[in-house]
């Protein structure tokens, strides 16, 4: 009788003993379960930690249309700036294509420059200002207004002319020729009408100005003659 119970009693001790165990491996796993290895919590943590550092700021940039708000204004300037590029081009026709052109003698320009008359009564045989142009048609024709201005009237020059390849000189220097003939018109109370006989060189001045040597002689009420030198804007 002792004998069975003091088996009851050793049986129910290591019972207990057994059943605490297994509830602290339980309660052991349990709290362990967040982060198992070692490796495993440090990658939980640098997780974590990176997502708590590409949090945006509230009230600065939290939507995908408020990052783009800059960049969209960047390119509302660059529109912007190319509508006041587009403004200085060289005019063109309704399908794009420019008016006036390069020719082989160089590009069309617009200037300003003086006569130096040598004889005749218009002002193409005094000393006055000039207004000068080439304007490129093709390959070898230009048309190349001018407009002389003294006191309160004005000579107009109207040549056509044929301009010559581009030629070398001793040194760098390079220069085209060109010749032609048109029309003169002399304004103001000795108006008169008449041919005109031209012929000059275009010097190319960096890349945006063109320097105009020109001798015109015109036959209006009298024979006049001018040496025009100008200095032109490229385009």
């Amino acid at each position: 009788m002792k004998i069975y119970l003091l088996s009851s009693l050793t049986l129910l001790m290591f019972s207990n003993l057994v059943s605490g165990v297994l509830v602290s491996n339980v309660e052991a796993k349990t709290t362990t379960s967040n982060c198992g290895w070692v490796k495993d919590c440090a990658i939980a943590v640098k997780k974590n930690k990176i997502e708590s550092t590409i949090q945006l700021p509230q009230g600065k940039a939290s939507t995908v249309a408020t990052l783009t708000q800059h960049s969209q204004g960047n390119a509302t300037s660059l529109k912007g700036s190319a509508n006041s590029i587009s403004q200085i081009l060289p005019p063109t026709d309704s399908n794009g294509n420019r008016i006036f052109r390069s020719t082989r003698s160089g590009p069309s320009y617009l200037g300003v420059g003086a006569n130096f008359g040598l004889t005749g009564g218009s002002d193409l045989g005094g000393t006055s200002l000039a207004i000068i142009s080439k304007l490129g048609l093709t390959e070898v024709i230009s048309v190349r207004p001018s407009v002389l201005i003294l006191r309160d009237f004005a000579t107009i020059l109207l040549p056509v002319t044929y301009d010559l390849a581009p030629q070398q000189s001793f040194g760098n220097m390079q220069f085209s020729p060109y010749v032609g003939g048109g029309l003169a018109i002399n304004t103001g109370s000795n108006s008169s009408i008449g041919p005109i006989l031209t012929a000059g060189l275009d010097i190319p001045l960096l890349s945006s100005f063109t320097i105009n040597v020109a001798a015109n002689l015109a036959f209006l009420r009298s024979t006049d003659l001018g040496i025009l030198v100008g200095i032109g804007y490229n385009f």
